[in-house]
């Protein structure tokens, strides 16, 4: 065995010789790159981009010592690491023969803006013995306002930084003329409301939030129309494709947009809000209304919409994909007019329903004992509605019998276990469901890329009622047959 161990490591030391005694090139050699422009994908003015790896390859036998490697603008929007050493401008750079070195390319966090919108334009540049090679570098870099925390508060043992974005007794309007990025928690303050216009872009940074304080109101697009492509975005503040459907990106210990304590009536209209962790939390607040309306909930990593004690009106709304819920209801008030709820999670194994109903809540204490919150659940209508997903039962309904719950299900698909002694309810109950399509196919046109129209083979198609409808769907198409589908999409065709 010693033989053997002397043996490998005289090969190793004498490969390693032959690599470090090959010659250098005596003259210039033309490199070749992995790609000959690098667009770095958008980002805002103060935040970063993901780093992009550009290849550098030497071509000849000879090793290739380069005269130096550097950006054009050193000072500009641009930062390199060349093969783990850091630097905008270095020299003696090494390249064996017929082998490569990594350039680790990033947009800098701290630049200003020259205008709105714009385009960071810079290049690295080769030197060697006499040729000059280079690569040139492309972002889009976008202004926004920026709401910084300067204050903190510490919740459940937490610190949680926050600004105030409207003060206390005053109406504030957000411009749209530019995104706003939010750090920390962007406060409502008590009487105060804030008015957000439609086609206003949202973005959080990892762990942050809207906060709406009690006494305080949320209007979202109060006035727009659904379908004319106004819509409010919420999410995450990375802008590169890669981060498109990424649940979890923002939203704290308090969720993502967090309605706390009874206010104001709150409207949340033709609104986005994605890749969140908890996308709307309605807490303690059954005696003020949030009306929802024609808007998405996507990716949320958690919970899309998480009701302790709410009281949510709800029509033509698609949550779609969580982690654990697309709906906890515990306790409160829910109504829910064609609404699409789909959970195709794909992230992690979920256990019970998609969307679930409860008047309790279990709870340990300090003594590490458990018990149950019982609070109220005085109404969670479903009319017209799709609730499905990939779990066999996508329907929960825990209920104690201290506590109240009413719940009624009609013109609505659900999945639900085939065999009816697994289930916790009785669905051929007429207090709790009329006109019910157990197990049905939804047909949605591409549920993989969160599309949930109706294709030509839908069960949805023509199975809603007129008792309780809206009129035009979440994009403005109007429900004019007399049977209206179900879900937030009516089939145009």
């Amino acid at each position: 065995m010693k033989k053997l161990f002397l043996l490998i490591v005289f090969i190793g030391l004498s490969l390693y010789s032959c690599r470090k005694d090959s010659p250098v090139a005596s003259s210039g050699v033309q490199l070749r790159f992995s790609a000959d422009t690098v667009f770095l994908d958008t980002v805002f003015t103060t935040i970063g981009s993901s780093t992009y790896n550009l290849r550098v390859f030497n071509p000849s036998e000879d090793k290739v010592i380069l005269d130096r490697v550097y950006i054009n603008n050193p000072a500009g929007f641009y930062s390199m690491n060349v093969n783990g050493t850091a630097g905008n401008d270095l020299k003696d750079v090494e390249i064996l023969g017929k082998d490569s070195i990594h350039i680790f390319v990033e947009v800098k966090h701290n630049k200003k803006p020259t205008s709105l919108n714009f385009i960071a334009e810079d290049e690295i540049i080769f030197e060697n013995k006499g040729t000059t090679q280079s690569v040139k570098l492309i972002t889009t870099v976008r202004d926004a306002y920026f709401h910084f925390p300067d204050k903190f508060v510490v919740v459940s043992g937490s610190p949680i930084p926050y600004s105030i974005i409207a003060r206390e007794n005053i109406d504030t309007t957000w411009p749209n003329d530019k995104p706003h990025v939010v750090y920390g928690y962007g406060v409502v303050d008590e009487n105060a409301t804030l008015n957000i216009s439609g086609g206003t872009e949202i973005y959080f940074h990892q762990n942050s939030g809207m906060w709406i304080f009690e006494g305080a109101t949320l209007k979202i697009a109060e006035n727009a129309i659904s379908g004319i492509g106004d819509s409010v975005v919420f999410a995450g503040d990375r802008l590169e494709p890669f981060y498109e459907d990424v649940p979890g990106q923002w939203g704290g210990v308090l969720g993502g947009i967090f309605i706390q304590g009874n206010s104001g009536n709150h409207i949340i209209n033709n609104t986005v809000i994605k890749n969140a962790t908890t996308a709307l939390r309605l807490d303690s607040n059954v005696n003020s209304l949030t009306t929802l309306t024609n808007s998405y909930i996507l990716n949320s990593s958690r919970v899309g919409i998480y009701g302790g004690f709410g009281n949510l009106k709800a029509e033509n709304v698609v949550v779609a994909n969580a982690g654990v819920h697309l709906l906890y209801a515990f306790g409160g008030s829910y109504d829910f007019t064609n609404c699409t709820f789909a959970n195709y999670w794909q992230g992690s194994t979920r256990s019970g329903g998609g969307v679930t109903l409860s008047n309790y809540l279990e709870l340990v204490d300090e003594n590490n004992t458990t018990y149950r919150l019982v609070r109220d659940l005085n109404q969670a209508d479903f009319s017209n509605c799709i609730v499905v997903g990939n779990n066999q039962e996508e329907l929960s309904i825990l209920n104690d019998n201290s506590g109240v719950l009413n719940y009624f299900l009609q013109y609505s698909m659900i999945d639900v276990f085939d065999d009816p002694a697994d289930r916790l309810y009785d669905v051929n109950d007429p207090n709790h469901f009329q006109n019910i399509f157990l197990n049905n196919t939804p047909g949605f046109v591409d549920a993989s890329r969160n599309i949930y129209m109706l294709d030509t083979v839908s069960q949805a198609t023509d199975q809603g009622t007129t008792i309780k409808q809206t009129p035009i769907d979440i994009i403005g198409y109007p429900r004019l047959d007399g049977q209206p589908d179900l879900g937030a999409f009516e089939r145009k065709f």
